[in-house]
């Protein structure tokens, strides 16, 4: 009885890999047959579900704040400074956004240990910069 769920299971691995091989293949092909304008459309749109990612950290922020209407009310603003980014391909903004990202990170860790921190308003205005640096970025 052992020796069925050993085969099984060595049967139900084998498959697995099997499509993953293939999916891993797949994707592989469709990348190198795509043309350089279809090429920019998947970064874009890593780049848009990463700025929902900050706009969904910067909402649970806002729970976290909650008591604190000073920090709530430049999160709202902060919050919708980023909702309204519009997504790009271009390398410097991706970097620009990824640091927006880590930062925001940084940002719920010190609102979870203090609320009323003066570190969290420094931590927002680098958030700011940033954006501004994104903002010069997108028209250049």
């Amino acid at each position: 009885m052992v020796a069925f769920y050993i085969i099984v299971c060595v049967a139900v691995v084998a498959v697995s890999i099997y499509f993953l091989i293939r999916e891993i293949r797949a994707s592989k092909n469709s990348d190198t047959e795509t043309s350089g304008k279809e090429k920019g459309k998947p970064a874009v749109l890593i780049n848009k579900r990463q700025i929902e990612r900050s706009v969904q950290n910067i909402e649970s922020m806002i729970v976290l704040a909650d008591g604190n209407d000073t920090l709530t009310n430049k999160l709202v603003e902060l919050k919708d400074e980023i909702r309204f980014l519009n997504p790009s391909k271009n390398h410097k903004v991706k970097d620009i956004d990824e640091k927006i990202a880590n930062k925001l990170d940084d940002i719920k860790i010190e609102i979870s240990k203090d609320v009323n921190s003066e570190v969290i308003f420094r931590m927002i205005e680098e958030v700011e910069g940033f954006l501004a640096q994104r903002t010069k970025e997108m028209e250049a």
